[in-house]
C-alpha cells in the first residue's frame, strides 16, 4: 500500500517535467470576452479600441485561431498586438498559450500554421 502513493508521486513529477514543445500560430490577437465581436463589419478586422475596453473591463488577451480565443501569457507581451495579426511561438497548456516569441503580419499575409497540439 505504500508504493502506490510513491508511484502516483512519480508519475505526477514525471509528466510536470516534460519539456512542451513549441507550436507556431497565426491569428490575431482579441480579448477572451468577445472575441470576433470586436470587429468593425466594414472591413471585419478586429477593432483596437474594442479589444482593449474589453481586456480594461476584466477580460485578457487572447489569440484567436480557428474559431478559438486561446488566452495568451504573459499578457503584457500580447497587449502590445491588440487587433493586429500576428505569427507566434509558444507552448499550450490547456486553453492558454505561453508566447515565446510573438511579430505582427503585415497587410493580409496570414498563412495557415499548426494546429495546437494538445
Amino acid at each position: 500500500m505504500k508504493t502506490f502513493p510513491l508511484i502516483l508521486l512519480f508519475l505526477l513529477a514525471s509528466s510536470i517535467a516534460l519539456p512542451q514543445t513549441e507550436t507556431a500560430w497565426d491569428g490575431f490577437v482579441t480579448d477572451t470576452h468577445r472575441g470576433t465581436n470586436c470587429q468593425r463589419m466594414s472591413q471585419m478586422t478586429p477593432d483596437r479600441a474594442c479589444v482593449r475596453r474589453c481586456v480594461k473591463n476584466g477580460s485578457k488577451y487572447g489569440l484567436w485561431y480557428q474559431d478559438h480565443a486561446y488566452l495568451l501569457e504573459p499578457q503584457s507581451k500580447a497587449a502590445k498586438f491588440a487587433a493586429e495579426s500576428v505569427r507566434l511561438t509558444g507552448s499550450l497548456s490547456g486553453d492558454s498559450i505561453h508566447i515565446l516569441s510573438i511579430t505582427r503580419i503585415p497587410g493580409n499575409a496570414m498563412r495557415s500554421a499548426n494546429p495546437p497540439a494538445e
